[in-house]
């Protein structure tokens, strides 16, 4: 296993992206066991990102399991720590930021494709509330998760959810100040024309610096 995380550690650099955020808050009921919490959340989500008009849906929160939070967050440190340098060069070279907007439309996905594909027993995806691109929709789970992220106002420690087959490692994600450029309040011209192209069915715009914007995961594999 040390020698698997070893290999993911040293992976080539991957560009990664996903600034959304919403403010809608659910009713929650928690029932406290040892290990676990079994929330049933009724949520009134916007509609775009209900899988039903209305949603009822059982979380079982495994955040006792430190190994699986450790794995879970090397491969999301590791993804993670190549937008930084990537993104910062490409809006350091262009100030109306359209070279780094037309990086992410067509790199995003495919980066995260490559990664998923030579690491084996984790695979990495990235979801929202307001999401931008309909691929990265969340299901059920992935909204009681980031709503329960709003509830607490704690976007510091990362949740563990036991799934069937799988585990799953949610990192949350605030808005940062270079990404206000295509998610905030005064998006130019020049983007809104190619977000309108890219992604006419866009959400994750009128975000404000230090809001709660969406959640990188890791699926580790039982």
């Amino acid at each position: 296993m040390k020698q698997k995380l070893l290999t993911l550690a040293l992976l080539a650099p991957l560009l990664y992206t996903a600034c959304n955020s919403t403010s809608n808050k659910p009713e929650t009921v928690v029932e406290k066991t040892e290990t676990t919490q079994q929330v049933i959340v009724k949520s009134e989500v916007p509609a775009s990102t209900q899988n039903n008009s209305s949603m009822e849906t059982t979380v079982s929160y495994a955040n006792d399991k430190e190994f699986i939070k450790d794995q879970g967050m090397m491969h999301i440190k590791s993804f993670m720590e190549t937008l930084q340098p990537t993104l910062m060069g490409l809006m350091k070279s262009d100030k109306t930021y359209q070279t780094a907007m037309g990086g992410c439309t067509s790199m995003a996905q495919k980066m995260t494709s490559d990664y998923n594909a030579i690491s084996p027993d984790t695979k990495i995806r990235r979801t929202a509330l307001k999401y931008r691109n309909e691929k990265n929709k969340p299901d059920a789970t992935d909204t009681v998760v980031m709503e329960r992220f709003l509830a607490s106002n704690n976007l510091t420690e990362p949740l563990v959810v036991e799934m069937p087959n799988n585990y799953r490692v949610y990192k949350a994600l605030d808005m940062k100040q270079p990404c206000l450029a295509c998610h905030g309040d005064t998006i130019s011209q020049e983007l809104v024309k190619m977000l309108e192209k890219s992604y006419p069915k866009d959400m994750a715009t009128h975000f404000k610096l230090g809001e709660f914007r969406g959640v990188i995961i890791a699926e580790v594999k039982k």
